[in-house]
């Protein structure tokens, strides 16, 4: 894992502080990769949900927190695709297992 990647989600980008944000796996441990809004239980919690539709995602929230929709836009476009879950060449791999 890079070091600009380590507590930070690896499907939404959201910064994981406390244990509380981390998600877990299906035997209820700690995943240390993504957060708990994105994952649970071994699971991704917007399982099937494709990259720009997370992007709008998080755009909404974003906007809701008060960012402007084009700083939203911005920032989602720069961050989701470089995240783990959704860099096209571990895509390509995931459809070869």
């Amino acid at each position: 894992m890079k070091a600009s990647e380590k507590n930070i989600c690896q499907s939404c980008g959201m910064p994981m502080k406390n244990m509380t944000d981390f998600g877990t796996d299906s035997d209820g441990s700690i995943n240390s990769e993504y957060c708990h809004y994105c994952y649970e239980e071994g699971e991704f919690t917007d399982k099937g949900i494709s990259l720009e539709e997370k992007m709008a995602k998080n755009m909404n929230i974003a906007i809701k927190m008060g960012m402007s929709e084009v700083d939203a836009a911005k920032l989602a476009s720069r961050t989701l695709p470089a995240l783990r879950r959704w860099r096209k060449s571990n895509k390509a791999k995931q459809v070869e297992k």
